[in-house]
């Protein structure tokens, strides 16, 4: 079975192989490729990776892809990586071009987990007809006139201008680690086995000539083995997904409240790119003063700062007139210099900038908005298949590099998301295709961390109000809704990346409607409770609340205009409170209500709300403290709580 899959892997590479041959499709986007026919492989080959792979063995050499790309922590940096079931391709993007996909360490890993590392053999000397390696002391052979160890090494190299065919076959499989030698395979036939920092080589002597030499398969062993603990990278660092905003020149008069709030995540908007290079190749970094000092205090706060960065300046603009709009190709290369150069500036105290983000809601026309507007306004209404989202993924493809090559742990923020519509529900929904033409285009392994907004409006009927947004509420709202949109279609294109929605709240629908006396404020904390626990159970990094400064856009500020807090910045601050540290349990929800547990290491709290004017009751769980209300205060109880629309956190010792 094993020889015939390697007859089907050398016909399906011969094709694979001849494919990129046009001159048409070298013009287009790299795209996926996937492998429908073969059973059990459910992945494709990421864009990123795709060329790589073909170039330098493909099947035969790499074999299938196991997974999709996903980000891990790797030696003290967060990489993108995908797993294959003989190698593991990693994205280095602040190395040259040609080095930027490296392959694992996968033989000296799995040797570590084997308990077989051991230094390198004092008494060895080369041997006649072999290749000697000075460094590891082994040699590497031929078993047969010439086939072999020594000759499949010395053939096989990655494919790579400017190196030699020595320094090509040291890329890909690295150098020996151990002598050639009988051991077992998982059938209990012994095979002659030779181990590599890369690759473990095997011996089949009666296969044909072109197969006596085949590859382990490491990246399957590795991940069934129980020994080996892969760590996924996570975005949150401990943090909760408590996060606000705060207009640019107003953090310094709500600093006072910021300290007392205590989110872990702030939104800040922004740095322009036109105020420090107004003129082509001047860079003057002392128009970023005010700003860096209202970072600094966002920083000093305990927040994770999360930066904007857009302004177009008029000789880098595509569209002449339009600041919110792309930057021209032509000048792509100066804004990943000017990029770079800024991320060295604040990735450091006193800013600590690590998030990074590029331009809010791009997907807005740059014909729809003025050109000096703080959102928007990468898309492109006449582009009918991606809404101008090649021109983002351009930018990402020219930026990415640059900030990981001046920051490693720096994290790419994909702007927020309007998401107006959604074209799986709505045919004639333009925008909602900005972020497929994005991914269509290879921009998927140029951002870190996904993000969309999501804004729902208050009424005087006290039902969910994230169905009050009727382009989404055949998605259960813009909340969950929207999550869900931008999750599937990251994975029809083969993408799974971490997603935060950095900017929504309950706003006043309407200008004249009357809804701070109506009830908007108490209800603004009871959204409060509702967003955070549903965004901490769907697995957001984070959701930000827009505004800390009031009294905010369409009266969604958490303060009024003197600053003095609303019952929503009360009830933030009471779950910041008690849920510092803590991790999402499991859902809790029954027929009547909604309902999420959480824990931290002393306490576990049950969050419970009804989504309608019906009210049930909650038995009363061992180890019950207290429960509370959206604000925190305290609730009488008897043998049971009865809970109703406003939420009720029920503390109790673990």
């Amino acid at each position: 079975m094993r020889l015939l899959r390697h007859y089907v892997c050398l016909v399906l590479l011969v094709v694979l192989l001849a494919w990129p041959a046009s001159s048409a499709l070298a013009q287009q986007p790299p795209q996926p490729i996937c492998f429908p026919g073969v059973p059990g492989i459910d992945h494709c080959i990421d864009p990123v990776f795709a060329a790589y792979w073909q170039r330098n063995g493909g099947l035969p050499v790499f074999g299938y892809p196991l997974g999709p790309l996903q980000q891990v922590a790797i030696e003290g940096r967060v990489l993108q990586v995908q797993w294959f079931e003989r190698n593991r391709l990693e994205l280095h993007p602040q190395n040259p071009p040609a080095y930027r996909v490296l392959l694992g360490r996968m033989g000296a890993e799995r040797l570590q987990i084997l308990g077989r590392e051991a230094p390198a053999p004092s008494d060895a000397t080369p041997q006649p007809g072999c290749r000697w390696f000075e460094a590891t002391r082994q040699n590497v052979c031929d078993q047969g006139a010439g086939l072999g160890f020594k000759r499949y090494w010395e053939t096989q190299g990655l494919r790579i201008a400017g190196l030699s065919a020595y320094e090509q076959s040291l890329a890909l499989f690295g150098l020996p680690l151990t002598a050639a030698q009988f051991e077992p395979a998982a059938n209990g036939e012994l095979i002659l086995t030779q181990w590599f920092e890369r690759a473990r080589f095997e011996w089949h002597p009666n296969n044909p000539d072109q197969f006596k030499v085949l590859l382990g398969l490491l990246g399957n062993e590795l991940r069934a083995d129980a020994n080996f603990v892969e760590r996924p990278f996570d975005p949150r660092g401990g943090r909760t997904p408590i996060g606000v905003e705060i207009n640019r020149n107003a953090v310094a008069s709500v600093a006072t409240r910021l300290n007392e709030l205590r989110p872990d995540w702030v939104r800040y908007n922004g740095i322009l790119w036109s105020e420090v290079e107004p003129v082509a190749g001047q860079r003057n970094w002392a128009a970023l003063d005010p700003v860096l000092r209202e970072i600094a205090l966002i920083s000093a706060s305990g927040a994770a700062p999360m930066v904007i960065v857009r302004g177009t300046p008029p000789w880098a603009q595509a569209v002449s007139g339009s600041a919110c709009g792309p930057v021209a190709a032509q000048q792509l290369p100066v804004f990943a210099s000017f990029m770079g150069e800024l991320v060295t500036r604040l990735s450091g105290p006193p800013y600590n900038v690590k998030h990074w983000e590029f331009g809010n809601e791009p997907d807005v026309d740059t014909a729809l908005v003025p050109g000096d507007s703080q959102f928007g306004c990468w898309g492109d209404a006449s582009d009918a298949a991606g809404y101008g989202g090649a021109r983002y993924a351009a930018m990402l493809q020219a930026v990415y590099p640059a900030i990981k090559q001046a920051d490693p742990q720096a994290q790419v923020i994909f702007g927020g998301l309007l998401l107006d519509c959604d074209p799986s529900f709505d045919a004639s929904c333009q925008p909602g295709r900005f972020l497929a033409g994005v991914l269509e285009a290879g921009g998927g392994a140029y951002f870190d961390i996904l993000a969309y907004h999501a804004y729902t409006f208050w009424s005087e009927q006290r039902s969910d109000f994230d169905l009050n947004v009727p382009k989404w509420t055949h998605r259960n709202g813009p909340l969950l809704g929207r999550l869900d949109f931008v999750r599937a279609t990251m994975a029809t294109y083969g993408v799974s990346k971490p997603v935060m929605m950095n900017e929504g709240g309950l706003l006043c629908l309407g200008a004249n409607q009357p809804c701070a006396a109506q009830g908007l404020y108490d209800d603004q904390a009871s959204y409060v409770v509702r967003m955070y626990a549903r965004s901490w159970a769907s697995d957001l990094v984070n959701s930000v609340w827009y505004t800390l400064n009031g009294p905010g856009w369409r009266d969604g500020g958490l303060l009024d205009r003197s600053r003095q807090p609303r019952p929503a910045f009360v009830a933030m601050r009471f779950l910041r409170e008690r849920l510092d540290g803590a991790t999402y349990l499991r859902p809790l929800t029954t027929a009547l209500l909604e309902g999420y547990a959480f824990a931290t290491p002393t306490r576990e709290y049950h969050i419970y709300w009804s989504n309608s004017s019906m009210t049930a009751p909650v038995a009363l769980p061992p180890g019950f403290i207290a429960a509370y209300g959206p604000t925190g205060n305290p609730l009488a109880v008897g043998r049971e709580l009865i809970v109703g629309f406003d939420p009720v956190i029920i503390e109790m010792d673990r």
